[in-house]
């Protein structure tokens, strides 16, 4: 036949997809048998048949930008507000670097409200205190540089600290307390 009616041969191939496998829906065998037929069409092209494809230069007065990546961490205070006692004050969440060197497990870390944009994973912020607090190996410096610069963003916990970070995400109820005793007595005053 010199080449021009294969295709009923693709079935007799050797490493065919239509024999490999059988299907009691039709069109998933028809599928397959499309595509087994682009692959091997995919096979038979040779180098000379792209001998006069010309590639297109891009046009030059539209230029795509990346956009432009943090390469140098760097610390930003949380846009998150709470209500308490009647005033509005920023939402504060515990320091992963506190947390990790507080030496009594009963020591509550400190409270923060900065965080660093770059090891931060969409919701999930890495929070760290901005202010010097600790002294690790013989010099003081704030939870942020501990972060970044003994611990490469977490990549390399000292192995005595024996524990792991995890950047969660804020839960859907972010904001609402449940009501205390005391403001459950005041409204119940008031009425």
């Amino acid at each position: 036949m010199g080449g021009v009616d294969v295709h009923d041969q693709l079935r007799l191939q050797t490493y065919s997809l239509l024999t490999s496998t059988k299907f009691k829906k039709y069109y998933k065998s028809l599928f397959l048998g499309v595509v087994d037929l682009g692959l091997n069409q995919l096979l038979q092209l040779k180098l000379e048949d792209f001998g006069d494809v010309v590639a297109t230069p891009p046009p030059s007065g539209q230029k795509r930008k990346r956009p432009q990546l943090q390469l140098t961490p760097a610390v930003e205070q949380s846009n998150d507000w709470v209500i308490v006692t009647g005033v509005q004050k920023r939402r504060q969440r515990l320091c992963k670097v506190c947390a990790l060197l507080r030496a009594d497990c009963k020591k509550i870390s400190f409270a923060t409200t900065f965080f660093c944009k770059r090891c931060s994973i969409d919701d999930a912020k890495c929070w760290l205190c901005n202010t010097i607090r600790r002294q690790y190996k013989g010099v003081a410096k704030t939870c942020f540089e501990i972060w970044h610069d003994d611990f490469d963003c977490g990549q390399n916990l000292p192995a005595t600290l024996g524990k792991r970070v995890v950047l969660r995400r804020p839960g859907k109820k972010a904001g609402a307390h449940k009501k205390t005793r005391r403001k459950l007595e005041l409204r119940e005053g008031e009425r």
